[in-house]
């Protein structure tokens, strides 16, 4: 960030406060902050949680449990999103009391008994490796020109191809054909570019 003239800050907060976006107060960050934080969130924390959703669901299928009744339990219902935006007002511990027993009772038992080493060492491999490292950016810049190109060639095409692959993958395309679902492909997730 330039600061020619030392009022940067004070600029960038009362635009803030103006458009209503201090509600919850301000963080100060520098770009590399933003930017481990936001790449780290994107290749580590959640494909940890796209996989154990696709795992959740291999299990759970593999037990005999319908494909309706498993993805819907995981993420139709909402329940996610719901436990989500009450972590965002209230914490993630907190938003438990919202739960029953037997659903506070589960979840921090079982998180406790999960050593976590593994996910860690995963976590801190993708920080060094992957983003710290510029390994990640050397190979978007790869592709960078292959993913304004339509079909196959392209490289997020391609990922989503493989992914519907996947027990989950499958599952989902039928489950949403039987309820007559629709993708909304162009909803943009906040904070995600």
């Amino acid at each position: 960030m330039q600061d020619a003239n030392g009022n940067a800050k004070a600029i960038a907060l009362a635009v803030s406060k103006g458009i209503g976006a201090t509600k919850g107060g301000a963080i100060s960050s520098s770009c590399r902050e933003e930017t481990l934080i936001d790449l780290f969130a994107e290749q580590a924390l959640w494909p940890q949680i796209i996989v154990a959703f696709r795992e959740a669901f291999s299990v759970l299928s593999a037990a005999g449990c319908s494909d309706e009744a498993i993805l819907h339990e995981l993420y139709l219902s909402g329940e996610p999103a719901e436990v989500f935006d009450v972590a965002a007002e209230e914490g993630f511990f907190h938003q438990l009391k919202h739960h029953s027993m037997v659903s506070q009772y589960g979840q921090l038992k079982g998180a406790l008994l999960l050593d976590g080493a593994d996910v860690r060492a995963r976590f801190q491999n993708v920080l060094k490796t992957r983003i710290e490292s510029g390994a990640f950016m050397r190979e978007f810049q790869a592709i960078e020109k292959e993913l304004e190109t339509r079909g196959e060639n392209n490289p997020i095409e391609q990922l989503y191809n493989e992914s519907a692959k996947t027990d989950l993958g499958v599952a989902e395309a039928a489950v949403f054909k039987r309820l007559g679902l629709g993708v909304k492909a162009t909803r943009t997730v906040s904070g995600n570019n």
